[in-house]
């Protein structure tokens, strides 16, 4: 159809005109400058539920006068305009994205996400499916309470050592100690004193051998082997927040027979970022006081599709492992 004829030629120009514009405005809009810099913020991966945070955002060097902003879904419907907020977590259980916006006229903004996740430290609660010991050790350094298992005579923690006089926790959260423990390297764990507290220690070549024959119905097993299928006798089948920790594998049963509760925490390094885990819910990885040489030393791990708990080694100064402090039954000595 001619348009002329059905608009006139003033309609048609000022379609043409408005056309132009826009145009116009879709060129300018896709042309504008990006800022330098990224949304940064500190806020831990885990919180306690109910607990406030404060957090800053920050990051963007130009240009310099932004303006930021916060979403976090589930916990505010609106956004919080400011640089600074103090935010309270829900008095429940559950996972919250925290976004922070940057924005600055004739930019495009920028922005960061991070999932929060809730959890409650009470027996049973957020980490469901441990079995729990009938006794248990208060470690004076803090007040933290430990469980424990006595097999063939060692009294051994039943959960990895939360101690954070050194390392660090899970994730970087303080929030997770209780229920994950703190991970170290193996400098870390052994230097003055160690780290377990007194009268315990990382466990030797001796004791990961007994702890062998407690799983294998009494037949120890050579500390550099394998052990195949006590992986699955000493890891358990937890979850978190109702979400599975182990991955299904039928070559893992996590039967945790003796009740050493096993976890797939997984492993850092000390160069990496606090909050920088690899293998989590993969690997549980757990040292031994035994040195290979003089740069290197051993630890034990369970890997989630395999029955096995073998033995590796690394530098003492790279790898943070959990710890599982040991002690020689006061009856036994």
């Amino acid at each position: 159809m001619n348009l002329i004829r059905k608009y006139g030629w003033l309609t048609l120009v000022f379609a043409l005109f408005c056309g132009l514009v826009a145009c116009k405005e879709e060129e300018e809009e896709t042309s504008l400058p990006s800022m330098s810099g990224t949304v940064t913020f500190d806020i831990p991966h885990y919180v306690l539920k109910g607990e406030t945070v404060t957090m800053t955002a920050s990051g963007v060097i130009y240009p310099v006068d932004v303006n930021y902003k916060w979403y976090i879904a589930g916990v505010y419907a609106d956004t919080l305009a400011f640089r600074t907020v103090t935010v309270q977590f829900p008095d429940s259980i559950g996972v919250f994205k925290v976004s922070a916006a940057a924005s600055a006229p004739g930019f495009y903004n920028t922005f960061t996400s991070q999932d929060v996740t809730t959890i409650d430290t009470t027996w049973n609660t957020s980490l469901t499916g441990l079995r729990r010991s009938t006794d248990s050790f208060l470690d004076t350094r803090d007040g933290r309470s430990y469980g424990y298992v006595t097999l063939n005579g060692l009294d051994w923690f039943s959960q990895n050592l939360a101690w954070q006089g050194r390392g660090i926790p899970f994730k970087a959260s303080k929030a997770t100690a209780p229920l994950f423990g703190s991970f170290y390297t193996w400098q870390e764990a052994m230097d003055d004193g160690g780290v377990c507290p007194e009268g315990w220690r990382v466990p030797t070549e001796d004791d990961w051998i007994s702890l062998s024959a407690a799983l294998n119905g009494g037949t120890p097993v050579d500390f550099y082997g394998n052990w195949p299928g006590l992986g699955e006798k000493a890891s358990v089948d937890a979850r978190l927040n109702d979400e599975r920790m182990w991955p299904y594998s039928p070559d893992n049963v996590h039967s945790n027979d003796v009740g050493w509760n096993a976890l797939p925490m997984g492993y850092t390094f000390a160069t990496a970022e606090g909050g920088n885990f690899s293998g989590v819910n993969a690997y549980g990885c757990w040292w031994s006081a035994t040195e290979k040489n003089a740069e290197q030393a051993f630890y034990r791990y369970i890997y989630s599709d395999s029955g096995d708990f073998p033995m590796s080694y690394t530098l003492k100064n790279d790898l943070r492992a959990s710890v599982r402090c040991v002690r020689t039954h006061p009856q036994s000595s």
